[in-house]
C-alpha cells in the first residue's frame, strides 16, 4: 500500500523566499551572486506549473536591509489558518555566540559578537514562523552550518531542510549560476522522478538530494520532520507515469549508479541499495524491450558488475553470462560493442571469483 501524501491548498499557502547576495564593508563576507537567481527561480518553481502555490502568495527579497525587512514578509498573525507557511532562505550563514545559526544580511557582521547584533538569528526567525497560524511550517535553508538550525529551541514544530550539517559549509562550485544546494534542489524539480509518485513530498525530495548532493562531491543535507510535515507535497512529479520509459529507464539507471557510487566510496548501504535499484531497472528493460537489446543488455551489464562490486563476483559472473548468451542468440551490429564489454567484464569477475575462492 503506498502511503497518501498531503498536497496543501494554493490558495491557502504562503512562502517568503529571501536571498543575500551583496555586502558592505566591514562584513568580511563574500558576495554571493548565485543567491539572486536562486531566489528567482525557487520562486518560478513554486509558482510554475509543477508548484502548489500561486503568484500572489509567493514573496520574495533580495538583499533584504534588516532583520524588520525580512519579518514584514511573513504573513501576520491576524491571518487565517494556513495550510503552508514555508519560508527558504539563500546566502551565508553564520555562527553567533553559543554556536547559534544566523542568515547573513548585506550588514552583516562576520564574527561572533556581531552576527546575530547584524544578521538574522534563526531562532527569531522561528520565533516569527510560529506566531503565523499554520497547519504546518517549513524552512529550507541553503547556507552553510544550516544543521544548527535544528538545535534551535523554536525549531521543535517546524520541518526544516537544511543545505549541510553543522559544521559544513554550503559550497557553490564554479562556474553554477544558483547555489549549489539549490541548484540540484532545481535538477530535481526539472527532471523529476520517474517511478515516484505524482506528487514529490518533502521526505522524497530529501532521499534524492541525500544521494546528488554527495554524489556531486557537495555536502550532505539535513533533515527535521515535525508530525507528518514529510508528506507534504509543494511540487508536482514532472517524471511521473515515466518509469518505463527509454528516459526514464535511464534516468532511474543514473540515480541507481549514483548511490553505487557512494556504495564505493564506503556510505554503508548504498551499494546494495543500487544493486536492488539496478536489478529492478535491468528486469524492466527485459520485459519493456526485451532480452537482447542493446540497452537492456547494457543495464544487465550495470546490474551485474553492482552485484560483484557488493562483494558476490559468482552471481556476477552468472548474470554476464546469461545476458552475453541472449545478445550473442540475437546478432545485431549495434551489439557488438556491447557483447564485448559484457566479455570484458565477465573474465574480470570470473578472476575475482577464482580468487575469492582461493582465499
Amino acid at each position: 500500500m503506498s502511503w497518501s501524501v498531503i498536497v496543501p491548498s494554493a490558495s491557502n499557502s504562503a512562502a517568503v523566499v529571501v536571498g543575500t547576495a551583496t555586502h558592505v564593508l566591514p562584513s568580511g563576507l563574500p558576495p554571493l551572486p548565485q543567491a539572486t537567481l536562486s531566489v528567482a527561480s525557487f520562486g518560478d518553481a513554486l509558482v510554475g506549473p509543477f508548484g502548489t502555490f500561486t503568484s500572489d502568495t509567493v514573496r520574495r527579497r533580495v538583499d533584504p536591509a534588516g532583520a524588520a525587512d525580512v519579518f514584514r514578509l511573513l504573513p501576520t498573525p491576524e491571518t487565517p489558518r494556513l495550510d503552508v507557511l514555508l519560508f527558504y532562505f539563500a546566502g551565508h550563514g553564520l555562527c553567533g555566540e553559543e554556536s547559534r545559526l544566523c542568515l547573513a544580511l548585506p550588514g552583516s557582521v562576520d564574527d561572533v559578537s556581531g552576527a546575530e547584533r547584524t544578521s538574522l538569528p534563526v531562532a527569531a526567525l522561528f520565533q516569527a514562523m510560529r506566531q503565523v497560524r499554520a497547519e504546518h511550517r517549513i524552512a529550507v535553508l541553503d547556507c552553510c552550518f544550516a544543521g544548527r538550525a535544528l538545535d534551535a529551541a523554536d525549531a521543535a514544530d517546524i520541518h526544516v531542510l537544511a543545505a549541510a550539517g553543522r559544521t559544513r559549509r554550503a559550497l557553490t562550485p564554479e562556474g553554477h549560476r544558483h547555489t549549489g544546494f539549490t541548484a540540484a534542489l532545481l535538477d530535481l524539480l526539472d527532471q523529476g522522478v520517474p517511478d515516484g509518485p505524482e506528487h514529490l513530498d518533502l521526505a522524497t525530495l530529501y532521499r534524492r538530494l541525500a544521494v546528488t548532493l554527495p554524489a556531486a562531491g557537495l555536502p550532505p543535507p539535513l533533515q527535521r520532520t515535525y508530525g507528518g510535515s514529510g508528506d507534504l507535497a509543494l511540487f508536482r512529479n514532472r517524471a511521473h507515469g515515466t518509469a518505463l520509459s527509454a528516459p526514464g529507464l535511464l534516468a532511474r539507471a543514473r540515480f541507481a549508479d549514483q548511490l553505487r557510487t557512494l556504495g564505493l566510496r564506503g556510505r554503508p548501504g548504498r551499494l546494495d541499495q543500487a544493486v536492488r535499484l539496478l536489478g529492478s531497472v535491468a528486469q524492466d528493460a527485459v520485459a519493456v524491450m526485451g532480452h537482447a537489446h542493446p540497452d537492456t543488455l547494457r543495464y544487465r551489464h550495470v546490474h551485474a558488475a553492482a552485484v560483484g562490486e557488493a562483494g558476490d563476483p559468482a552471481t556476477a559472473c552468472a548474470l554476464l553470462g546469461q545476458a552475453l548468451s541472449d545478445g550473442t542468440a540475437a546478432p545485431d551490429p549495434v551489439t557488438a560493442p556491447v557483447l564485448d564489454a559484457l566479455r570484458s567484464s565477465l573474465a574480470h569477475w570470473r578472476g575475482r571469483s577464482v580468487t575469492r575462492q582461493e582465499r
